[in-house]
């Protein structure tokens, strides 16, 4: 395919998308009631998720959703770093929410829920939306370089760092939001770095979802808190901005690593 044709058949199924994305689920929930928080919220992320299914198959994709069990494997071994801190933060995190709370404040059903949406919406449409659709298809618009592929890398991650922008909304101080969106930034290129070497959005999606909890779990599961802004600001601490932009430069040096010489030609080869 000619570079003008890749360029516009991608970036241009990424910008409508995103445009989908913006308008149909709010139109879907405005015809339909909805008065279960839950269950409103579950739709529009299924709604979501359609849409960018619909656009990685329509554009000859499919390729994202393959799964086997060895890859699926590497993710933790080739992305040891990020499991081990958050075998690290879920264990530690258990242990003093039982200390400190006993049992969860936040009932079964509601524990239940909050797990399946923390799924759907960072597990599945996160990783689907940055790694599945703007990481592969920046990829391809801008050609099989190791340039090429730290561009799309990058865009998808800064774009991955700005979804998150949305969090201010309702937050008492903005800093630690701020710094949510620094570090997500790195944590995107890593992911991203992760799921070139691996072929497997499938593992990406519970790695990201597990480290998520990892951390929610003592504030909001056994606190039932919700608080977003403060919650970042307890975790990261004084100095939030800089161990933010720590945790995002590691993060990219790691995923530069991951995707080193002889590791590239192999991803490089396979696409």
């Amino acid at each position: 395919m000619k570079t003008s044709l890749r360029l516009i058949k991608y970036l241009g199924a990424i910008v409508l998308s995103f445009i989908l994305m913006t308008f149909i689920p709010s139109l879907v929930l405005s015809y339909i009631n909805f008065t279960n928080y839950y269950v409103m919220v579950s739709v529009y992320l299924l709604v979501i998720i359609g849409i960018l299914v619909v656009t990685v198959i329509v554009c000859g994709e499919k390729k994202v959703f393959a799964f086997s069990l060895k890859s699926f494997k590497d993710t933790f071994v080739i992305g040891g770093v990020m499991t081990a801190i958050t075998a690290f933060y879920l264990v530690t995190n258990i242990y003093t929410a039982i200390k400190e709370y006993g049992t969860p404040l936040m009932d079964g059903k509601t524990i239940v829920l909050f797990l399946l949406l923390n799924f759907l919406g960072a597990g599945i449409r996160e990783e689907l939306l940055t790694r599945g659709v703007w990481l592969t298809f920046f990829r391809k618009a801008f050609g099989n370089s190791k340039a090429s592929y730290i561009v799309a890398m990058s865009l998808s991650s800064i774009l991955f760092g700005a979804i998150h922008i949305t969090n201010l909304d309702g937050a008492v101080d903005p800093t630690p939001i701020y710094a949510q969106i620094i570090y997500a930034i790195g944590i995107g290129f890593f992911l991203a770095a992760l799921y070139l070497r691996t072929g497997n959005l499938w593992g990406n999606m519970v790695l990201h979802f597990l480290f998520d909890i990892s951390l929610m779990v003592k504030p909001m599961i056994y606190g039932n808190r919700s608080d977003m802004d403060v919650l970042i600001g307890e975790w990261l601490g004084s100095g939030i901005i800089l161990k933010s932009i720590l945790i995002s430069v590691v993060s990219v040096v790691i995923g530069l690593y991951l995707i080193r010489g002889d590791k590239f030609k192999e991803i490089a080869e396979v696409e």
